[in-house]
């Protein structure tokens, strides 16, 4: 099994955006077991409450839209994706609480609580879309996420802009953007990556 690296990253929440491609893709987190997703939202991603009722208008659980996050779990292996608003009516009918959700009542996400008692925390993949991306994106990379090194490495490959202003530290030790590029293409060990968004020292 391929060791874990560990990326702490210091920049502006605006330079974070450009990560916003990889939180399409997905995001690796650890949750913690059992407990609803809006606290999931709350306490394991830090979401404030303006985020989750305002922001976050359309809950996806394993490919399935989610009406009631009060009482709808991720379990281990799931996929959550979350988006604003999403167009036409058919992303009205997607959102959670929809008038008209009684169309899709057959893919419409049922909670089932089989988790056993033992399992505290669990790992699921995370996915941000449209504006939650952009105004999400932040404060869930400060809780930390899981990525595969070498897409890191691509997407700072394919977009010359990204990050040129960030601090890395690479498994403690300090590197340049262009030394962190080079030190993670063509990985495939998992990076745990945290960043906090703030002017780089």
């Amino acid at each position: 099994m391929a060791q874990t690296r560990i990326l702490q990253v210091l920049a502006t929440a605006e330079a974070l955006e450009a990560m916003t491609p990889l939180a399409r893709e997905g995001f690796g987190v650890r949750i913690a077991a059992g407990l609803s997703l809006r606290s999931t939202l709350a306490d394991d991603l830090g979401l404030g409450p303006e985020c989750v009722e305002k922001r976050i208008q359309t809950v996806f659980l394993d490919g399935s839209p989610v009406d009631d996050i009060d009482q709808d779990f991720a379990r281990p292996g799931s996929t959550l994706a979350l988006a604003g608003a999403l167009p036409g009516v058919a992303g009205i009918a997607m959102q959670r609480g929809s008038r008209i959700g009684v169309f899709r009542e057959g893919i419409t996400h049922s909670a089932v609580r089989d988790l056993p008692a033992s399992d505290r925390s669990l790992r699921i993949t995370l996915k941000l879309f449209n504006t939650v991306a952009v105004e999400c994106l932040a404060q869930i990379l400060s809780r930390g996420v899981e990525v595969r090194s070498g897409r890191l490495a691509e997407l700072l490959d394919d977009n010359p802009e990204a990050l040129t202003q960030a601090t890395f530290l690479l498994d403690g030790a300090p590197l340049d953007r262009t030394a962190l590029v080079s030190a993670l293409r063509g990985g495939r060990e998992p990076l745990s990556m945290v960043a906090g968004a703030g002017a780089p020292q």
